[in-house]
């Protein structure tokens, strides 16, 4: 009994060894959340809430497995969840970014599966209240896409230059004579106006040195908001583009602990005459060698989702309190003013956990 229980611990050993485990992480963020909603629309409906909201918690298995010497295998596994429901729409338990791929040391990674879009992922670490579901910049502005069905291309550092380019297809799910379009990242459909059988397009190219970040994106087709719109059903990317800037001011040995950061976009909004434009001011400081940090944020659109006249402007501050490595504390505020929709005041805090 014992030789064969010493023979399976050698197998296991070496099993390990040929195949390395793959790491587990994850971050829960549970906020409660109070939101007041003026209501600016004809039913004039104010609400008062009180509520759990877990902030895009997740959990994820990743990693790599080398082919050759200068060839490896990656792969990732993230699903979101919610701590506070059973179902959010999405069911308990929701995909993220997850992927399989081939990473070569000198050419680049390629990724097939369901990814953040190289439009998305330019805007670096800009919006400083990307942790939570109701204040980051996704609730003024699209472009915060993760496609199905994507092939991703990450280039290496550029040769000379602190330089990357990232760019994603998304094939078409629907191939079919019929007068629809499905969109990337969504199961949506529009009429026979849309472009039928289009692939979907992305790329970034980003520089990132010294405390300097600067990238610029672009969108074709990617995606679906279901926001009111002209269509008076949803609305549709047809194009757009952003650029983005961050300082880093301690590495650049100006004010230790400030980042300032800024985006600006221009969306076109299938079928509608007016483009989405909309720009982002941050800044985040870290209060010298204590635990906190502070941080506040200012993005203003118009014509939100084409819709002319449809204004929106968020002001938001917010502080974070590092407990340890892995806990901190977090409380927010921010107020989200829309153009004949809403005006809401949003105020949050709780915590956060890594692992």
């Amino acid at each position: 009994m014992k030789k064969i229980a010493i023979a399976s611990a050698i197998a296991l050993a070496s099993i390990t060894a040929a195949h390395a485990a793959p790491t587990v992480y994850g971050k829960v963020l549970l906020t409660g959340e109070y939101t007041d909603v003026d209501d600016k629309t004809a039913a004039n409906k104010d609400t008062s809430t009180t509520k759990l909201v877990s902030n895009y918690s997740r959990i994820g298995f990743k990693g790599e497995d080398d082919l050759t010497d200068t060839t490896k295998l990656v792969y990732q596994l993230e699903y979101g969840i919610d701590l506070d429901a059973d179902n959010n729409g999405k069911g308990q338990f929701y995909s993220r970014n997850t992927y399989l791929g081939l990473a070569h040391n000198t050419l680049g990674t390629v990724l097939a599966g369901r990814h953040d879009t190289p439009y998305k992922l330019a805007k670096g670490s800009v919006d400083v209240f990307n942790d939570y579901d109701n204040v980051g910049l996704g609730n003024l502005m699209v472009g915060e896409q993760r496609a199905n069905n994507v092939i991703a291309y990450k280039s290496p550092t550029l040769v000379g230059m602190p330089v990357t380019f990232m760019a994603a297809v998304g094939l078409s799910e629907n191939d079919n004579d019929a007068n629809k379009s499905v969109q990337l990242g969504t199961t949506a459909t529009t009429t026979d106006e849309a472009k039928e059988k289009d692939n979907a397009y992305s790329a970034s190219l980003a520089y990132d040195q010294n405390g300097v970040y600067l990238a610029a994106g672009y969108d074709k087709n990617t995606g679906q908001y279901k926001e009111a719109s002209p269509l008076k059903n949803a609305a549709f990317v047809d194009n757009a583009w952003r650029l983005v800037g961050a300082l880093d001011m301690g590495k650049m040995n100006m004010v230790q602990g400030l980042t300032l950061g800024a985006l600006y976009q221009d969306a076109n909004i299938f079928k509608s005459p007016e483009n989405e434009k909309s720009w982002l001011l941050s800044a985040k400081y870290k209060v010298g060698e204590t635990p906190w940090a502070v941080k506040a944020q200012y993005i203003n659109t118009t014509d939100r989702l084409g819709v002319k006249d449809r204004d929106a402007t968020e002001v938001a501050l917010g502080a974070e309190y590092t407990i340890n490595k892995a806990t901190k504390g977090h409380l927010y505020a921010a107020q989200i003013d829309t153009d004949n929709v809403s005006d809401k005041t949003i105020v949050g805090g709780g915590l956060e956990y890594k692992f």
